[in-house]
């Protein structure tokens, strides 16, 4: 009787334990959302966020890119740059094609933020979503990438969280990988004058302004719906990360 009374309590505390570990890596990941999302957005703050903002370039073109493929048309290449900004060169036709391919660049990084946080609930998920990150940020730059510096910039990355995927102490893989989901969602928000503008200065009308132009909706309707959607996907995921 009394084994088992003590079985009973070691279980109990282990729980409280496991349970206080969630929540303190939930807090962790919610403190650095906004911290990536306020520093995104004030003067000098990408000077702080820059390795995680050229990441972010990449998710964001790479889905303008990737939606243009899924709609049956090309995808060339892209070009990213030193100041974090970036180019897919993608070509669809219809109206509703050219919007989804438009719309990518500011969804794909939450719904891949949302894969990566959801991965980031066992080990072997988070190796192999951090082995799979790292795979396709290095046949990107045998494939698209064409820029001097995006081939650079997109190989290290790559190579890092290949690394990360295979050096790292098991026990550390979960946070790296949802830290990088994290990380992913966030790019979204890069600049919130991009968001909720109608350009995107010497390269063009911006995302939002694009899809105003082929459908009815003025460009700040679409943007605040694309920030409504990356809302949902942040708190979904985080929703089934951390179910008890």
């Amino acid at each position: 009787m009394k084994n088992s009374a003590l079985e009973e309590d070691y279980a109990s505390l282990s729980s409280q334990n496991t349970q206080a570990a969630q929540h303190s890596s939930l807090i962790g990941l919610l403190i650095a959302a906004v911290i990536t999302v306020v520093l995104f957005n004030v003067p000098y703050g990408n000077y702080i966020s820059y390795p995680f903002l050229i990441l972010g370039t990449w998710f964001h073109e790479m889905g303008h890119g990737l939606m243009g493929l899924l709609w049956g048309g090309r995808f060339s290449h892209l070009d990213m740059f030193s100041n974090g900004s970036g180019v897919a060169y993608t070509a669809t036709s219809g109206i509703i094609s050219r919007a989804w391919v438009a719309a990518a660049g500011l969804m794909s990084p939450p719904i891949v933020g949302a894969i990566l946080i959801i991965a980031g609930r066992s080990q072997k998920t988070a190796k192999i979503a951090m082995t799979v990150l790292g795979a396709a940020l290095l046949l990107s730059v045998i494939i698209w990438v064409r820029s001097i510096f995006g081939v650079v910039a997109v190989g290290l990355w790559g190579a890092v969280i290949m690394a990360c995927a295979f050096k790292l102490p098991h026990s550390y893989k979960p946070f790296v990988v949802q830290f990088l989901g994290i990380q992913a969602w966030a790019s979204a928000f890069v600049s919130l004058d991009y968001m909720f503008s109608d350009n995107a200065g010497s390269l063009g009308v911006s995302d939002t302004q694009a899809i105003a132009n082929l459908l009815i909706l003025p460009y700040w309707f679409w943007g605040g719906a694309i920030a409504l959607f990356a809302v949902f996907m942040l708190l979904v995921s985080l929703k089934v990360a951390f179910k008890k």
